[in-house]
């Protein structure tokens, strides 16, 4: 593996930042090619994708009201969930 390589728990771990446009950068880079790659991370990619389309048109709002992100983030961390982070 080379140093722009990641692993699934990484990728993982910055799916919900890649999705939400959060992620710059090599990091950016390093998670698409890993779900280029990697077929079950490209699933999981694919499902929070269409969740997160979903979730947007029956609330009805595309953004989030300022703060929300930060706190639904520090929910998860402090339940320990990896997949969700700062």
């Amino acid at each position: 593996m080379d140093l722009s390589e990641i692993e699934c728990e990484q990728a993982l771990r910055q799916i919900e930042l890649y999705l939400d446009g959060e992620l710059a950068g090599l990091e950016r880079v390093d998670v698409e090619r890993h779900i280029g790659g990697c077929s079950d991370c490209y699933g999981h990619s694919q499902f929070m994708s269409r969740l997160k389309e979903m979730l947007r048109d029956k609330c009805g709002c595309h953004d989030v009201p300022p703060g929300v992100a930060e706190r639904v983030r520090a929910l998860f961390a402090e339940r320990g969930d990896p997949s969700i982070t700062a």
